[in-house]
């Protein structure tokens, strides 16, 4: 009689076990009766292999995806910084001094205009001394009796082939070798030079201009004004607020007020140095400015302007290279 089980359907690859093969495979579902297995075929065997190797390969080829991105990202990331590094660099490598006349800052130590010193490290220092020294020798070398060099005074017109020579005592006491330019006190000065082209006749703003605001106190109607700040914002800040000090031996001014940069002469540049009368023996007017309460650990960027009302070409002095000059200091 026909079992219902004989007419269970298996694949074509099914294999039949022997019952002397139970052993290794199990006891059948009934005694006496073969055990029903997979045997897979040599083309199976190959479906199976690919599909494993290519769900293999579809995992490696996601962590490829995913590894590769991660490398693209890392490598945007750095060419990001790198260029804005470089922009940086760029900037920093930029010095306002390569120009053929104009505002020219001293200590100005190879092409990176950065002044960068420590008031415990004296050798940090010396070459900015040093350069001073070396620009201040126009200052203190001449005898103003001896011709062609002259004292001149505000206002008047000098004669032809004369040059007026700058007093050293109008850099101000600490703005001197004595005084080691301030730099042993933290306390950094910088010279400002405006050398101009031998015809040139610069002219002031009016007090009551924006920019004879600007210069308030300072203004003067025979000087150029000289405005020095920081750069930006953030920089200005990195400039401290107003110092108050008692002088020694002064009883009228128990107290007086020093500001956070300051000008020596505060007026500016003499405009009785212009025109150039001696171009060969021409000594330019100068501005020795002091940063007295820089921030330390700091890099503030600076710039100062020679407020000249007659600039070339017309352009404004604040947004003129010729009339500006950019350099920064590093106190640490």
């Amino acid at each position: 009689m026909e079992s219902k089980y004989d007419k269970v359907a298996y694949p074509e690859n099914a294999y039949l076990h022997s019952d002397s093969e139970q052993e290794e495979f199990g006891t059948g579902v009934y005694p006496g009766v073969s055990i029903i297995s997979r045997k897979y075929k040599h083309e199976d065997t190959i479906k199976i292999a690919c599909f494993k190797v290519k769900r293999k390969f579809s995992r490696i080829a996601i962590a490829g995806v995913i590894l590769a991105l991660l490398l693209l990202i890392i490598a945007i990331v750095i060419i990001s910084t790198s260029q804005r590094k470089g922009s940086e660099e760029k900037e920093m490598l930029h010095n306002s001094n390569n120009k053929a006349y104009g505002l020219f800052f001293q200590p100005d130590v190879g092409d990176n205009p950065l002044i960068n010193f420590s008031p415990q490290n004296k050798y940090s220092m010396n070459p900015y001394i040093h350069n001073l020294d070396f620009h201040m020798h126009d200052y203190n070398g001449y005898s103003y009796d001896k011709d062609p060099y002259m004292k001149c005074k505000n206002g008047e017109t000098v004669p032809e082939g004369k040059v007026c020579v700058q007093k050293i005592e109008t850099f101000g006491s600490q703005c001197t070798h004595l005084g080691n330019y301030g730099y042993l006190q933290g306390r950094p000065c910088v010279l400002l030079t405006l050398r101009l082209r031998p015809d040139d006749v610069p002219e002031n703003f009016p007090k009551d201009s924006k920019v004879g605001k600007l210069l308030n106190d300072t203004w003067s109607p025979n000087h150029i004004g000289l405005k020095c700040e920081g750069e930006t914002e953030d920089d200005k800040k990195h400039i401290g607020p107003d110092r108050w000090y008692a002088p020694l031996h002064n009883k009228d001014h128990p107290t007086m007020r020093e500001k956070p940069i300051q000008n020596f002469p505060e007026t500016g540049f003499n405009l009785t140095y212009f025109p150039q009368k001696n171009p060969d023996k021409y000594i330019a007017p100068s501005v020795m400015v002091q940063f007295n309460t820089i921030m330390t650990n700091h890099v503030i960027r600076i710039k100062c302007v020679a407020w000249v009302a007659n600039p070339v070409q017309g352009e404004n002095p604040e947004e003129s290279e010729i009339y500006t000059a950019k350099f920064r200091l590093l106190v640490t």
